[in-house]
């Protein structure tokens, strides 16, 4: 890890007039100088975390409906020995929202299901987490905190959804983060930090499901494309990073994944394993130079997501947000 710090040192060096970019992660968007508030976000760097909401998930939860039927027998048959399993290996973030939040990350990947035996949604990744609806509302207490501050939430799966529940959701968005949505657009030209601002919009919402087009409050997934790598070997990820970032629209949004991804036979093969320690630890020291290597800006990263955002002192918030670096003025002061 020592060496990855010094890389990141190093960079840091090249670029010191604007190292203030990072020096407060909590409100990093609002200190941003004028140059970079008054340009489109798609051309901002901007940290995410994947599964953003699995610290709430456990082995005292129910087996979730998203995983393979192989996963879900194993669960159901052998649940205490298989659960704790399940946990190691889905478990991608270990603190809560806020805590990320006040680390820097501003997009949240969320996956949420129904229960046959309850009316609420819940937030799920391998196993059942948290009922939605007091994480929602930290989130918009948050935002009431940091009135600067522009978040985007990706509901990226929906599991055993009707059209009710949809709306059910939907509904609760709207009147959790009532004044605070940015309408849809289907471009983004003047959408800027500076603008959202002004409009009093801190919050976009992704919703990928085609009832998305219906309300105007929700984004779709076109206007929000995020390949998956769905690999776990790091120089296939890097490939595949790279080629996706050289396809991209520079029309859109674009989320980048990085992380790697173990299927069921993985799992199977490293029991005794866990997602940080066989995985995330080798992504790190992929994605870290991968990172460093672009710049934001049309046709560069925009979001770029993974696991573990709290890792060595959210050190992946520090290396996409000092990306931004690049577009700055070096002769501009900022505050």
């Amino acid at each position: 890890m020592e060496n990855v710090e010094e890389i990141l040192l190093d960079d840091f060096q090249i670029i010191k007039s604007v190292t203030s970019l990072c020096d407060n992660l909590e409100i990093w968007m609002t200190r941003l100088p004028a140059s970079l508030r008054s340009i489109p976000i798609i051309h901002l760097a901007i940290p995410g975390s994947h599964n953003t909401m699995t610290y709430t998930i456990n082995h005292d939860k129910n087996m979730g409906i998203d995983e393979s039927p192989l996963l879900q027998f194993f669960g159901r048959c052998c649940s205490c020995i298989f659960k704790p399993i399940i946990t190691n290996w889905f478990y991608n973030q270990q603190i809560s929202v806020i805590e990320q939040l006040n680390g820097g990350i501003r997009y949240l990947d969320l996956r949420v299901a129904t229960k046959s035996d309850s009316d609420s949604i819940y937030f799920i990744h391998g196993l059942y987490g948290a009922e939605i609806t007091e994480p929602l509302q930290q989130i918009n207490e948050w935002l009431s905190s940091h009135p600067f501050e522009l978040l985007i939430l990706d509901f990226q799966h929906f599991y055993s959804f009707s059209d009710d529940n949809h709306l059910q959701l939907i509904a609760k968005i709207k009147n959790i983060f009532n004044g605070k949505l940015c309408p849809f657009y289907n471009q983004f030209d003047h959408i800027t930090l500076q603008w959202l601002s002004s409009e009093k919009y801190q919050l976009l919402i992704i919703y990928r499901n085609s009832v998305a087009k219906e309300f105007n409050e929700l984004w779709s997934s076109g206007m929000w494309p995020t390949p998956w790598p769905n690999v776990t070997s790091s120089k296939e990820l890097i490939q595949y990073l790279t080629k996706s970032i050289e396809i991209r629209s520079p029309n859109t949004g674009f989320i980048s994944q990085c992380l790697l991804t173990p299927n069921s036979s993985y799992i199977m093969r490293n029991l005794c394993g866990n997602l940080h320690r066989n995985l995330s630890e080798k992504c790190r020291l992929a994605w870290f130079p991968w990172i460093n290597s672009q710049k934001p800006g049309f046709r560069g990263i925009n979001v770029v997501i993974t696991d573990f955002v709290s890792d060595s002192d959210f050190l992946f918030s520090k290396t996409v947000i000092q990306r931004n670096a690049l577009l700055v003025d070096h002769e501009e002061e900022i505050e």
